[in-house]
């Protein structure tokens, strides 16, 4: 009576490994790629809010508001960045027409930049 075999050969595992890592060296970046679109898109949905704030606050008083820099909170300006997860503080500056508006994530891998007015559409800027 023969014994029935049991596992798998060496070759199986081998080849079963090579896909594997075959598999990981093309899905890693993919995943990395989305994952730094993921986290862009909570800095983009924190410009956009500062957007309407500063188009609110311009109706309102005729001018855009101009906080400190590097604030998280704005009292009169509204938009708070301490809920978010990566971008977490945002810096302003104005003149007399435009804004900007920029922040960064908190492992400074990314870097977003909006510029606004009144009359014009704001454009955004990634770095």
């Amino acid at each position: 009576m023969k014994k029935k075999k049991r596992g798998f050969s060496l070759s199986e595992l081998v080849v079963t490994l090579v896909m594997v890592a075959i598999l990981a060296i093309i899905g890693l970046p993919i995943y990395r790629g989305y994952v730094k679109k993921g986290i862009a898109t909570e800095g983009k949905a924190l410009l956009g809010e500062i957007n309407a704030a500063q188009q609110i606050y311009y109706t309102r008083h005729g001018q855009y508001y101009a906080g400190s820099v590097g604030q998280t909170f704005g009292g009169a300006f509204g938009v708070d960045a301490r809920r978010n997860k990566y971008f977490t503080s945002y810096n302003l500056s104005t003149n007399a027409q435009t804004f900007t508006a920029s922040t960064s994530s908190k492992d400074g891998t990314q870097s977003l930049t909006l510029v606004g007015s009144f009359t014009t559409d704001p454009k955004l800027i990634e770095r």
